[in-house]
């Protein structure tokens, strides 16, 4: 063989060689690129395991700095091992693969959430949740769903209905509170109107309210005429549809109490 095949052959396999890398690289990169950073604001974790009986859902807020995430979170339930004004503090991180790991000290305990992020990175797969120690030990790890919610904002129409099938008229502009408070909760502000009802001085404001997961409580008070109302539900995970599975009216107006729907307009 000539020495300048030789020298073609080896120039060759070195150019095959350094695009087989370059390739291998660019894949990693490409994957990493794909890989969506966790969506921050407000989540929730809950399990229907029995293994997770005593702390069944909890809720708050999540926000990432490169790799390292940090939140502030509360039980859900108020008849769980620990009081739902009780702030349990998280931190952890993510990796290349989307591996979200998160711990924090609870109730005497260690709690530990791990999942997969989404593409989108606004909910988890294959999760689990797991305290070790003190008075919400679990038996094992439960597994457990982790979603994003979107926020609460915007302008919002429907109706509240009693059992008497009377059907009040509300439009609300609402605006969530960009961070939360320091149990993890975030707040609403804004107006309701109801239109032509003898209850309301309408726009009244917000006067009252909690953010937390994909549960929504908000009170609207006027007075001058001396009534409230109170609406508690959930809300979808993009934030559109608010289901009102509790309205009280107390007050000159009051006691009345029903169900309703608002959808983002």
């Amino acid at each position: 063989m000539s020495l300048n095949r030789r020298f073609s052959c080896a120039a060759v396999c070195a150019t095959l060689l350094f695009t087989a890398l370059l390739t291998g690289c660019g894949s990693k990169t490409e994957k990493a690129l794909e890989l969506a950073a966790l969506s921050t604001g407000n989540w929730q974790f809950n399990s229907n395991a029995v293994n997770a009986s005593r702390l069944p859902a909890i809720s708050g807020e999540l926000s990432q700095s490169s790799s390292t995430v940090t939140g502030i979170f509360h039980s859900n339930s108020a008849s769980s091992c620990v009081a739902p004004t009780a702030a349990i503090e998280l931190s952890g991180s993510t990796n290349a693969d989307g591996l979200l790991t998160l711990t924090g000290g609870l109730a005497g305990g260690t709690l530990t959430v791990n999942g997969t992020l989404a593409a989108d990175g606004k909910s988890l797969s294959d999760a689990t949740y797991n305290v070790s120690g003190g008075t919400c030990a679990f038996s094992a790890p439960a597994p457990a769903a982790g979603q994003n919610f979107a926020s609460v904002t915007g302008n919002y129409a429907g109706g509240f209905s009693d059992p008497n099938g009377h059907v009040i008229d509300i439009t609300a502009v609402l605006t969530q509170t960009p961070a939360s408070d320091t149990d993890g909760n975030f707040q609403l502000s804004g107006t309701g109107t109801f239109p032509s009802n003898p209850c309301f001085s309408s726009p009244v404001s917000v006067a009252s309210s909690q953010v937390t997961g994909g549960s929504v409580t908000l009170t609207y008070t006027d007075n001058t005429r001396g009534n409230s109302v109170t609406a508690s539900g959930t809300f979808s995970t993009d934030g559109t549809t608010l289901t009102v599975t509790n309205w009280t009216l107390t007050g000159t107006c009051g006691p009345d109490s029903g169900t309703g729907l608002l959808t983002k307009q």
